[in-house]
């Protein structure tokens, strides 16, 4: 039997559940969540989640209770996880399952996470075992949330993403501001090229030049509803994933006002006369209502943009060369956040701009960036020492003073 009760605390009322568990010595386990709603839909599912066993459960066992949650009531009282998130979690399931566990996981030992986390980097990529290894975490904080196991056994067991001599070439390619002037001059031009290119360019020029001047995802921008767009501002608040379901964006971070300038506001003005109407009321919508698909984009905007500012290159592919776009459409992305750093912004608002959930997502993404302002960074050092102690400093200005 499971049973609610209402909490008032520091961090205002919270819903506690508590529910019988064998795993406790007290043979109760609790979980607290934010609404009742949400308390609720767990106790509803309390039934169906535990094994017969009580607490000694498999890994398996596990990681499928993990995956259920996170479908179907959202872990730790967050919303439940999109389709192709949940496809994505489903992946690192089959390697957590495909590991040959020695014990149940009550038994589990750091050692035994750290064997784990070996056998991972010994058979999978890089990026894929720490990927999985992270998951594994969630699935370890839900267990011990349920009063499945005492601990985390996990805890502190990790994988960095890049190693010690990391390439330069693993670095975002951004493109210079010539190049950036030679893709907006591109999308002038094949918005004037004939009548089938208007029509065509008429959403697809100011989507470029919104991702350009913002630094949106295209999963934003393909989800973007003109309720969101304001007078002088965008408020991102949903995105569109692969298969085209709108939902909200992935972290709290995600969701933050962009302001816009005039010559992007002018252009959504003018596209909203023509732009197709949506039953979700959408800014770039199909000619059917329905958000625009990646490679569509690709294909129908992005290359033929490429083309147009001249920026392809030869590469190599299944010993054939084959002429490619120098950049992705991420390299609107990536621009806005170089001029950011270059312009002097603090890494807070950096990271509040790009909607990085933490400041390393900030850091791993563009770090070489800031590293590269070290020179700025110094001399900005030595102004202030002469401005402080003009008779001890020994910079440039020191000299001229004599």
């Amino acid at each position: 039997m499971a049973d609610i009760r209402k909490r008032v605390g520091k961090n205002g009322i919270t819903y506690q559940v508590r529910y019988s568990s064998k795993s406790t010595k007290s043979g109760r386990a609790f979980a607290s969540f934010k609404t009742l709603k949400e308390a609720r839909a767990f106790t509803e599912n309390l039934g169906a989640m535990q094994h017969p066993t009580g607490g000694k459960l498999t890994v398996a066992d596990a990681v499928q209770k993990w995956l259920d949650i996170c479908e179907k009531i959202g872990r730790d009282g967050r919303e439940k996880v999109e389709l192709e998130t949940h496809k994505e979690y489903q992946r690192r399931a089959n390697v957590m399952k495909e590991y040959e566990w020695p014990k149940p996981l009550h038994e589990l030992k750091p050692a035994d996470i750290v064997a784990f986390r070996n056998w991972l980097l010994d058979h999978k990529t890089r990026d894929l075992a720490r990927r999985t290894l992270s998951s594994f975490h969630s699935v370890m904080i839900e267990m011990h949330r349920q009063g499945k196991i005492q601990s985390d056994p996990a805890a502190g067991i990790t994988i960095r993403s890049g190693g010690r001599y990391e390439s330069e070439e693993a670095e975002v390619e951004i493109p210079t501001d010539d190049e950036m002037r030679a893709i907006y001059a591109a999308a002038d031009r094949l918005a004037a090229k004939n009548d089938f290119m208007a029509q065509c360019w008429a959403r697809y020029r100011p989507m470029i030049y919104l991702a350009g001047f913002t630094g949106m995802r295209p999963s934003e921008y393909r989800g973007l509803a003109w309720a969101q767009v304001s007078k002088d501002h965008i408020k991102i608040t949903q995105r569109a994933d692969r298969t085209g379901n709108i939902g909200p964006v992935k972290s709290r971070a995600g969701r933050r006002t962009l302001y816009l300038p005039t010559i992007v506001l002018e252009m959504l003005k003018t596209w909203r006369k023509e732009c197709p109407a949506s039953d979700k009321d959408l800014v770039f919508p199909t000619a059917s209502g329905a958000p625009m698909a990646l490679t569509n984009i690709r294909v129908g905007a992005w290359d033929p943009l490429m083309r147009e500012a001249k920026l392809m290159k030869t590469v190599k592919r299944r010993g054939k060369k084959v002429v490619v776009p120098k950049y992705t459409p991420y390299a609107l992305r990536h621009y806005f956040a170089s001029k950011l750093i270059e312009t002097g912004r603090d890494l807070k608002f950096i990271q509040t701009a790009m909607g990085h959930s933490k400041i390393e997502v900030t850091f791993n993404v563009y770090g070489h960036l800031i590293r590269g302002r070290e020179e700025q960074h110094k001399k900005s050092a030595e102004e202030l020492a002469f401005l402080l102690l003009p008779d001890k400093a020994c910079g440039k200005s020191v000299s001229n003073t004599l």
